[in-house]
């Protein structure tokens, strides 16, 4: 009896399983309307808010680029096809612990931004010297740092700024006003995190079917 239950258990499963069905998941337009991988869901609305994740490298074909994972959250469907806004980014561990030495001054940067288009985003940057700073550099470094960035999202639109922390221009941007203050040796755009999307229906979310 006990067997014959589990082998009706497991053939529920599979039914259930069964039924799922597969999303593509796709950048928004500005983001390039790139493919990032699946999700299943026997549901559309279970697939809203739901987080996907793809490397710098694969996104861009860039094998420089391997250090840097990029979070997209699904905000509409439209048939099986679910699009997701740009979320954030981190980078690896080991590749921070690479870039860290003996006898240097690490200087970390956490700024909350509303760039010009109105999405509000956490920025941390790690600045690190070429050997160790004392207080009041480090201190004019980190206030340098967080007047580039604040100005830098009045200046930009959304896809703008994100692409100015993945891709160098920030961290160029302070490197280059920083080592009037010290020498430096790097500047790592580590981590963003969306706070809030500026559309309605970004925050809302929608589904649709197939156009």
């Amino acid at each position: 009896m006990a067997t014959a239950r589990a082998r009706r258990k497991v053939r529920k499963v599979r039914d259930k399983w069964k039924e799922k069905v597969w999303y593509e998941i796709y950048t928004t337009p500005e983001f390039g309307g790139v493919f990032v991988g699946y999700t299943p869901a026997n549901d559309p609305s279970l697939v809203l808010g739901r987080v996907a994740e793809t490397s710098l490298k694969d996104l861009t074909g860039d094998p420089t680029k391997h250090m840097h994972r990029i979070y997209f959250k699904i905000f509409g469907i439209t048939g099986s096809k679910a699009i997701a806004q740009y979320y954030g980014h981190d980078t690896t561990r080991e590749f921070m612990k690479s870039q860290i030495r003996r006898r240097r001054s690490k200087i970390d940067i956490i700024t909350d931004v509303t760039t010009q288009d109105k999405y509000k985003i956490r920025t941390k940057v790690t600045v690190l010297t070429t050997s160790r700073a004392d207080t009041k550099q480090k201190s004019d470094i980190r206030k340098k740092a967080e007047e580039i960035i604040k100005n830098m999202a009045k200046e930009k639109t959304f896809p703008q700024y994100v692409q100015a922390m993945l891709f160098g221009e920030m961290a160029e941007k302070i490197k280059e006003e920083c080592k009037k203050i010290f020498p430096i040796k790097n500047v790592i755009v580590y981590k963003s995190e969306v706070l809030s999307l500026a559309k309605k229906e970004e925050n809302e979310g929608y589904i649709k079917e197939e156009e």
